[in-house]
């Protein structure tokens, strides 16, 4: 018999890639956060072939269809690096606290500008890799799985009362390969990560003081293209329609049913909004994301037979954009070139 594999031993790691697509820069590994899960959806879309003459009900053959490679990791933040990166172009200001601005940019600018100040073949968003280990003793045990080319699709930042904010950070993989070897090392970031407490939510100037449940989505709508180009992998990924949501599920009280419900979802006006969170008083690790030109697209109020009445609303499209500070010291560059 073989050797149990114990979550204990499971690890993470973000590799940053080189300036090439899917090529990552060995040893320049990066810690996520408080990584709780990591789902890999690994789909070799085997074709079946069924055909004239071969007098069977069943399948002639398989061939092997397109690759495609996805996955969700899950963790619990100390920094905003990924959201970062799923907004746009990110610029650094160095000193006691470093401050990074990620800001959305179009197609008709570079959209992963390396050292060379060019972009890479194809235009291609951020990319990185992407290492998935279990480890068990003994040499050549280890079960390790590295997925190379990874762009962001949709990341989600949840606050919920009582609890450790968490992320959601979806992916588009080029592809994966296995090994048993060694694993990525990782450094672990001596930091707490943002809690429901270090969260407020404002709305057209105004404080939802009863807000319990806030989540912020940002979608990209990559697509993987699978080129006739001799490979199964997708081709460099591009950017499809952009979205941005905000749910929120909170108390009812007066103002802010009256504000909410009757000037920007029944009146339709455009709103901004703003969701900070601010872990510490010394400005090193505060994140802000501010969105303008939102509307309140659904809002549901029901009436209950017991305990408070809530209300939970999505507010929709808008333009984002976020300030981050971080302790140099703990977190680093965001920038790995």
């Amino acid at each position: 018999m073989g050797t149990r594999y114990v979550s204990d031993q499971n690890k993470v790691a973000m590799i940053v890639e080189s300036g090439t697509y899917a090529s990552p820069i060995a040893g320049s590994s990066r810690w996520i956060g408080e990584v709780t899960s990591n789902s890999i959806d690994d789909a070799e879309s085997y074709i079946e072939d069924r055909y004239l003459g071969d007098s069977s009900r069943s399948v002639g053959r398989y061939e092997r269809g397109p690759s495609d490679v996805t996955g969700t990791v899950t963790y619990n933040p100390v920094d905003m690096a990924l959201v970062a990166y799923s907004i746009g172009s990110v610029t650094e200001t160095s000193g006691s606290s470093t401050e990074h601005k990620a800001v959305e940019i179009g197609t008709d600018v570079n959209q992963n500008p390396f050292t060379s100040g060019t972009s890479q073949d194809l235009n291609t968003p951020y990319s990185f890799t992407l290492e998935d280990s279990k480890q068990a003793p003994g040499t050549g045990q280890n079960f390790i799985r590295t997925v190379n080319g990874c762009v962001l699709n949709t990341v989600t930042l949840s606050a919920t009362q009582g609890e450790k904010v968490s992320i959601d950070a979806e992916w588009i993989g080029q592809g994966l390969t296995f090994s048993s070897g060694t694993t990525t090392a990782v450094t672990v970031a001596n930091q707490k990560p943002y809690l429901w407490s270090d969260c407020s939510l404002t709305m057209a100037g105004s404080s939802i003081n009863t807000a319990k449940d806030v989540s912020v989505a940002i979608s990209q709508g990559i697509e993987g293209p699978h080129y006739l180009n001799g490979s199964r992998a997708i081709g460099q990924p591009f950017f499809g329609n952009r979205e941005y949501t905000l749910d929120v599920t909170a108390d009812l009280e007066t103002n802010f049913a009256d504000m909410v419900y009757n000037q920007y979802y029944k009146g339709g006006s455009e709103l901004n909004y703003v969701f900070d969170m601010n872990a510490d008083t010394t400005g090193s690790q505060h994140a802000t994301i501010t969105v303008s030109g939102a509307r309140v697209t659904s809002m549901d109020l029901p009436s209950t037979d017991e305990g408070i009445n809530e209300t939970t609303f999505t507010v929709s499209a808008g333009s984002m954009s976020l300030v981050d500070y971080t302790n140099p010291a703990i977190i680093g560059s965001y920038h790995p070139f």
